[in-house]
């Protein structure tokens, strides 16, 4: 198991065994686990019908002190414990956040507080105060961003838990119209899991169905054409796909998962040549797919791309990448002109690595 979802594990098991803390401050991008975590955290705290008179949740954009200190020194009724939790800290004033920070010294013992913030890094000095006092009262946790190789381990566990079969190249196919981010999936496979067939087995055409297929099959038009297929037909396929609603950060990110896959692909082929001959092979030997059907894929669409188009596409979809999250440009063009740029051979540079 990687090592951060070791550490979620460790988090979610101590509140799953009763190990509750007085304080948590919950820090970082990933609000599908900490939304999660904050779900067992009630159920381990609050059982039964003892969350309507002791939980209360209170947001940093409508914070009043005085309602507050009310909430923190409340008893439980009816239970014997209440649960206070605060979204959004760095929402709060200077003056705010040091007084939540001087509650969370003196919580009672009869409270959990829940303090969240999206900060990935503690860099103010209320954020790093909060976090030391947190730590010593009870626990600060990062919640950061999953990889796709851990995103994949904790759906795989997923259909584990609820004893279904996913294909290797049903899960491919999950991944490549949905994305990595794994609120967007989880939403995903809960609606796959109410489509399982009667045989425990999810399929392709399982998630397909889900997804939709008018989605799956033009993202793969798009993706399957990536590097091998000249602009004037690439292109328009693109602005369909952007026309039906999809976001071009989305699309630039399939994009560059699918031309790192083709570069691991010809790396592969070059390096042990025909040690890996076998689509079934070669997919043992990926890391982007154990799908022996996506595996032949790549390999067809691989040896039709010059390696030299690969790099300059991915130095092109990066740049794009780039300029989607810090300018107002349209999509459109900015794709556009990373896709036509790679096909004459010309890389563009991204900010950092300009002069």
């Amino acid at each position: 198991m990687a090592p951060r979802l070791q550490g979620y594990k460790k988090l979610f098991e101590d509140v799953r065994q009763g190990r509750l803390k007085p304080v948590y401050f919950l820090h970082g991008p990933e609000e599908f686990m900490k939304k999660e975590f904050v779900r067992e955290l009630l159920q381990a705290a609050l059982p039964g019908g003892d969350r309507t008179f002791n939980l209360d949740i209170v947001y940093g954009d409508e914070f009043d002190p005085q309602a507050f200190d009310d909430r923190v020194q409340s008893f439980p009724l009816f239970s014997s414990r209440r649960v206070l939790i605060l979204k959004n800290f760095e929402a709060l004033s200077t003056a705010n956040r040091e007084r939540v920070i001087d509650r969370v010294e003196r919580v009672p013992d009869s409270l959990t507080l829940v303090i969240e913030s999206s900060s990935a890094k503690l860099e103010t000095q209320a954020h790093k105060r909060l976090g030391a006092v947190a730590g010593a009262r009870g626990v600060a946790f990062a919640f950061d961003t999953l990889d796709e190789n851990e995103t994949l381990e904790r759906v795989l566990a997923r259909f584990r838990r609820e004893k279904v079969q996913v294909d290797a190249d049903a899960l491919d196919l999950l991944i490549e119209s949905v994305g990595t981010q794994l609120i967007d999936i989880a939403n995903e496979v809960d609606k796959i899991l109410l489509s399982v067939p009667a045989d425990g087995r999810v399929t392709r055409d399982t998630v397909a169905s889900v997804v939709g297929r008018y989605r799956t099959d033009s993202l793969f038009s798009v993706l399957d054409a990536v590097g091998a297929t000249a602009p004037a037909t690439l292109v328009p396929r693109v602005a369909t796909l952007l026309e039906a609603g999809e976001e071009p950060v989305f699309v630039v990110a399939m994009m560059l998962r699918r031309v790192v896959s083709l570069l691991e692909v010809q790396t592969l082929l070059g390096e042990r040549g025909r040690a890996v001959s076998s689509d079934r092979v070669l997919a043992a030997e990926l890391g982007a797919t154990n799908s022996p059907f996506y595996a032949g894929k790549l390999r067809e669409q691989a040896v039709r791309v010059p390696r030299e188009r690969l790099d300059a596409l991915l130095a092109n979809l990066r740049w794009a990448d780039t300029r989607l999250k810090s300018t107002s440009l349209p999509g459109r063009v900015l794709i556009e002109e990373a896709l036509i740029a790679a096909h004459v051979g010309k890389t563009l540079a991204t900010p950092s690595l300009s002069p």
